[in-house]
C-alpha cells in the first residue's frame, strides 16, 4: 500500500505489518536500472495453469488505452532493458481485445503467445491495501465534522502545512472541502490507503482520489506504538492499530500528528478505485509496483502467501497474474508488491495483516 500516495491514489503499504510503510508514489518514469532475470517455461510456473486468467486479461484491458496511447515504455529485462512502443502494446492490445469473455483457456494462451515470463532474481516482499468505506456529507453538520480537503492551488512541490497545522484548521474556510466525514480515523485511513469511498447522506457516494500531499515526511505510526511500548512489533497490524486509534481518541490524535504528511483527495467519479496509471483497479488483479523498474501495464505473476480470513497467524497459499496499475511511497524495487483488495470488510482484513515474501515473475513482451 502506499503512505506517501500513488498519483492516481493508492496510498498504501500497511507495509511492513500495519502502516509500518506505505503506499502510493508519484509514479516517476523508468529509469536506467539493471535487474537480475532468468527466464523460466510456463511449464514451471507453480499454479500457472489454475489460475483464472481471464481476469488478468480484464485488468490488463483497463490499461490498454493508455498503453497503446501513451509514451514508449522502458521495462527491465534479463538482457538489461527493452522499449517496448505504444505501437507494439497496441498489437497486444488488440489480441487481449479479441480474447471470449469468460474464456480462461484464450486468456491464458493470450499471455504465452504476446509476453515471455522472466524471475526476478531479488527475493519478493508483498503487502495489500484496500478501498475504505466512510459515511459523511456535502455539507458539515454535528455528525459529519472531520474536512476532506482537495488540494489547494497554493500547493508546490515545497514543504506545506504540517498535518496538525491542517488539522487545527489552517485550510477552513477556503472553499477546499469536499466533503465532511464521520471520525478522523478514518480519514487517516483512507489518507494510508489513497483512495476511499464516502457514503454520502444525501444519497450516492463521492469516490476518492489521491489529489496531492503536504510534501512533508512520512512517519509509520506502527513503529511510533512500537516505541512507546503500546505494542509489539509482531502484533503491529493496521486493524490493531485502528482499533487503539479508536479507543484513545486523545492520544491517538497526537500519534496520528507523528505523521506530518497529509493527503488531498478529489472526486474521481469512478464506480471503481483508480491507480497511479489513471485507471480502473481491479480486485486481486491489480499490483501497485515500483514504475521506475515496471512500467505500468505490465503482468506480473507473484507467488507469495496470504493470511486466512479472520483466522491470525495463518497463511495461504496465493500465487496469480496480476498487473501493475499503481504505485507507493514505499514500494521499492524489482520483486516489491502491493496488492489491491478491493472494499469491503474481507479486503480489509487481507490487506491489513498482509507481509509476506515470495517471488515475482514478470511477463515482457516478446515481439519487440
Amino acid at each position: 500500500m502506499r503512505w506517501g500516495v500513488s498519483s492516481g491514489g493508492a496510498i498504501l503499504s500497511i507495509a511492513a505489518a500495519g502502516l509500518l510503510a506505505a503506499c502510493a508514489g508519484t509514479g516517476d518514469g523508468p529509469a536506467e536500472k539493471k535487474v537480475a532475470m532468468t527466464p523460466i517455461s510456463y511449464n514451471e510456473i507453480a499454479g500457472w495453469a489454475d489460475d483464472q486468467h481471464f481476469d488478468a486479461v480484464t485488468a490488463f484491458r483497463n490499461s490498454c488505452p493508455k498503453l497503446a496511447s501513451g509514451p514508449d515504455s522502458k521495462i527491465a529485462t534479463d538482457g538489461g532493458e527493452k522499449i517496448v512502443t505504444a505501437a507494439e502494446w497496441k498489437r497486444i492490445c488488440d489480441a487481449a481485445a479479441g480474447v471470449p469473455k469468460g474464456d480462461n483457456r484464450a486468456a491464458r494462451r493470450f499471455f504465452e503467445e504476446n509476453f515471455r515470463p522472466l524471475v526476478v532474481q531479488t527475493p519478493g516482499s508483498f503487502t495489500g491495501y484496500f478501498e475504505p468505506e466512510l459515511r459523511g456529507s456535502r455539507a458539515p453538520s454535528r455528525l459529519f465534522t472531520v474536512p476532506v480537503y482537495r488540494k489547494p492551488p497554493d500547493l508546490t512541490d515545497k514543504p506545506y502545512y504540517t498535518r496538525a497545522e491542517i488539522e487545527q484548521g489552517v485550510l477552513k474556510g477556503k472553499g477546499l472541502e469536499i466533503a465532511w466525514v464521520q471520525d478522523a480515523v478514518s480519514l487517516f485511513e483512507a489518507q494510508v490507503q489513497g483512495n476511499g469511498r464516502v457514503h454520502l447522506a444525501e444519497g450516492g457516494v463521492l469516490s476518492l482520489g489521491f489529489d496531492g500531499s503536504n510534501n512533508r515526511p512520512y512517519a509509520a505510526i506502527g513503529s511510533v506504538l512500537v516505541e512507546m511500548g503500546v505494542m509489539k512489533r509482531e502484533d503491529v497490524t493496521w486493524p490493531a492499530i485502528r482499533d487503539w486509534l479508536k479507543r484513545n481518541p486523545a492520544k491517538g490524535r497526537e500519534v496520528m500528528r507523528r505523521n506530518e504528511r497529509y493527503i488531498f483527495f478529489k472526486d474521481t467519479r469512478s464506480a471503481a478505485a483508480t491507480g497511479s496509471q489513471g485507471v480502473a483497479l481491479v480486485a486481486q488483479r491489480s499490483l501497485a509496483v515500483d514504475p521506475t523498474l515496471t512500467p505500468y501495464g505490465t503482468p506480473i505473476w507473484i507467488d507469495t502467501t496470504r493470511p486466512v480470513l479472520r483466522k491470525p497467524g495463518t497463511s495461504e497459499a496465493y500465487r496469480r497474474l496480476m498487473v501493475a496499475q499503481d504505485s507507493g511511497a514505499a514500494i521499492k524495487g524489482p520483486a516489491r508488491g502491493d496488492v489491491f483488495f478491493g472494499a469491503g470488510a474481507q479486503a480489509a482484513d487481507w490487506a491489513g495483516r498482509m507481509v509476506a515474501g515470495g517471488r515475482a515473475i514478470v511477463l515482457v513482451p516478446n515481439k519487440t
